[in-house]
């Protein structure tokens, strides 16, 4: 165990799972096509996921990155082999 990082106490919820898992019961009771939309994505990250958006995915996230930084953004993409490194 790192120095850094304490155990949770037994039954503590950090990260406030609890209160999002109820957000989440209370929407789908409300609205069983949300129910549906959110099942339908689900499905679609089983079946093929970021597939087909890896490159602007991960473009997306080096912009969101440097805009909570505050920082200009770079992401350097290189062909190595046939393999596309980041």
């Amino acid at each position: 165990m790192s120095m850094f990082v304490r155990p949770a106490a037994e039954g503590a919820d950090p990260f406030g799972t609890a209160r999002l898992r109820r957000g989440v019961l209370d929407a789908w009771a409300t609205s069983p096509a949300r129910f549906r939309e959110d099942a339908n994505a689900e499905e679609d990250l089983v079946l093929g996921g970021y597939r087909d958006r890896l490159v602007v995915e991960l473009a997306q996230n080096a912009a969101d990155a440097a805009a909570r930084a505050g920082v200009p953004g770079r992401l350097r993409l290189t062909l190595r082999d046939g393999v596309l490194v980041a």
